[in-house]
């Protein structure tokens, strides 16, 4: 072998420590040296559940706050990353792998805004913890909003912004708050777990070729339609599910539909938790 081939030879070996590939032809960054956390988007492995962390500039948003036992305690992890104020707490919707520890944080940090569903009566939950939600408000600790069709909230050098108004005629899935996050021309969009009529509805105001899309109900094929996907068009997909799961997600046919879309995914089972680089389109592990 000549010395040409041994250099090429160890560059690769090097690269094969450096990089894990996953999904579809994408590469995730494992590195030892931790990337800049500014403006960055965050899937946290939560296992069978879901939480997603903005950060820019010194602000941050945490869109859901579930909980199923994932390589990733939320709270250390904050902690860990420097958060002491949440500038924006989503919760999509009142499932408990989205809610879980939604209290605990909001025991821990200083909070600025909580967004929850705007819910008809029969579709509110009857519970402590939405009920404390509205005390905690009304005692000052936060201000509480309910979502709606184009409210904005400013995390930054970017925004969130609600896609549409909560639909309270499906299932409780679909009263999950679909919204996106825009920063320069970076573009992030998170359905939560609506489901497929409710992605339907959601065509005409869905943002095209986005950056990051997190799948919709953790990659199960009641959502992620391939119209829906097609019309996203989005260059990375991360999916927040737990190892062997008892639904099995994610589902096959949605794999199929992101394969046949060309996008690259990466599920935190896998990877664990992934942190997208809005300044660079890099993706790390984290």
């Amino acid at each position: 072998m000549t010395k040409a081939k041994t250099r090429l030879l160890s560059f690769l070996l090097i690269l094969c420590f450096l990089f894990t590939a996953c999904g579809e032809g994408g590469i995730l960054l494992s590195l030892s040296d931790k990337p800049d956390y500014n403006n960055t988007v965050t899937v946290l492995d939560v296992g069978q559940a879901a939480c997603s962390l903005i950060e820019s500039e010194g602000q941050f948003a945490l869109i859901d706050a579930g909980d199923a036992g994932g390589s990733t305690n939320i709270i250390a992890y904050l902690h860990s990353r420097g958060v002491e104020k949440i500038d924006l707490l989503v919760l999509s919707h009142f499932h408990y792998d989205h809610t879980s520890e939604a209290l605990d944080i909001i025991r821990n940090f200083e909070i600025g805004t909580v967004v929850i569903p705007d819910l008809s009566e029969e579709m509110r939950p009857d519970s402590y913890f939405y009920q404390s939600l509205w005390e905690d408000a009304a005692n000052g600790y936060y201000n509480l909003d309910t979502a709606a069709k184009d409210k904005t909230y400013i995390i930054g050098s970017g925004s969130v912004k609600i896609l549409a108004d909560t639909i309270n005629t499906l299932t409780e899935n679909d009263t999950s708050i679909a919204l996106s996050y825009t920063n320069g021309d970076f573009v992030y969009v998170n359905t939560a777990d609506m489901e497929a009529e409710a992605e339907a509805m959601l065509m005409d105001v869905i943002p095209t070729d986005v950056d990051l899309f997190s799948a919709g109900h953790h990659g199960s094929s009641t959502s992620n339609t391939y119209e829906f996907v097609e019309k996203l068009n989005p260059g990375t997909v991360f999916i927040s599910c737990g190892a062997e799961n008892d639904y099995g997600h994610p589902h096959s046919e949605t794999i199929e539909t992101f394969a046949s879309l060309g996008v690259d995914y990466y599920i935190t089972y896998e990877q664990g938790t992934m942190v997208y680089s809005i300044t660079t389109g890099e993706i790390f592990t984290d």
